[in-house]
């Protein structure tokens, strides 16, 4: 019986991680639309350039003329074909979604832009446009391009993890760039890039900063009190053994807002100055509280 419902919570797991959301389409749609905005509006008319397929698919244009849109399509249909294997259905139609769009967008925009005056203004924009549209492609679960297929492929028989990958991948299309458009250029990019890759993280992960706070101190539950009454947090008590002292030991475990470390900090002061804390950079936190409301 207990196999049994361990067999239908996996399929209730994966139809959730699997189901394709019509808002979800329109928000990969969307942050389509920005992107290939920010490029022909802030990037192509100031001679920039990107990372990635799409940073190809500039060069591509600025060498021959190519349309961004079918180049765009093109690439990634290719990639697409040699690593489908690679993403799940979900991603891999999100990722369709995103590519189609994109290469729309490219092409209908292709001539709104004209060439700023201040360029480091214009690589700030750009920056932030493309990481808004990434952001929120990222955000639902697609991604923007074969670039990621690539990064894959190079984790799967280069032994490289994704990131490595991505960066390897930057790295060469940017350099490329600046044996083609000269020096000036690529320092415009980086500004670009850097600022876009802030604003992806933003976007795709949200605003809200959270800390992971442990305190190993002999005053456990007049800090429990203390805490969560001043910061409507709630706090678990996690039973341990230090190895030094051979004595039995409890961690006070939190997660909290960033703007309450301060308070957090000056409450364990007052309450033992001897306390033992640990304050963690939290990726994500999802439960009540958090993600929705408390009852």
């Amino acid at each position: 019986m207990k196999r049994q419902q361990q067999h239908l919570l996996r399929q209730q797991v994966w139809k959730k991680l699997q189901s394709i959301s019509l808002k979800d389409i329109a928000w990969i749609v969307a942050g389509s639309f920005i992107l290939s905005f920010g490029v022909n509006y802030f990037t192509v008319p100031n001679d920039f350039s990107e990372g990635g397929l799409l940073g190809v698919t500039i060069i591509l244009y600025y060498m021959f003329g190519w349309d961004l849109g079918v180049t765009s399509i093109i690439g990634n249909g290719i990639l697409f074909i040699v690593g489908y294997k690679l993403l799940d259905r979900r991603t891999m139609v999100y990722s369709v979604v995103a590519v189609i769009a994109t290469s729309f967008f490219l092409s209908l925009t292709h001539d709104w832009g004209s060439p700023a005056e201040d360029k480091l203004l214009a690589a700030v924009y750009a920056g932030i446009m493309i990481g808004v549209g990434i952001g929120m492609v990222l955000r639902v679960g697609g991604t923007t391009g074969g670039g990621v297929i690539i990064a894959r492929l190079m984790e799967r028989y280069l032994h490289m993890s994704v990131a490595v990958s991505m960066f390897i991948i930057d790295a060469i299309v940017v350099g490329a760039s600046g044996f083609i458009l000269g020096e000036q250029v690529v320092l415009y990019t980086l500004i670009a890039i850097i600022i876009g890759s802030w604003v992806i993280d933003l976007v795709a992960e949200g605003l809200n900063i959270r800390k992971a706070v442990t305190i190993i101190s002999d005053k456990q539950e007049e800090l429990a009190v203390v805490l969560t009454e001043t910061l409507g947090r709630s706090a678990t008590i996690i039973h341990g053994h230090g190895y030094y002292t051979k004595q039995d030991k409890n961690m006070l475990y939190m997660i909290v807002d960033k703007r309450q470390v301060g308070p957090l900090k000056k409450i364990v002061e007052v309450t033992d100055p001897r306390a033992f804390v640990v304050i963690h950079q939290v990726k994500e936190v999802i439960g009540e509280g958090f993600s929705y409301p408390s009852r």
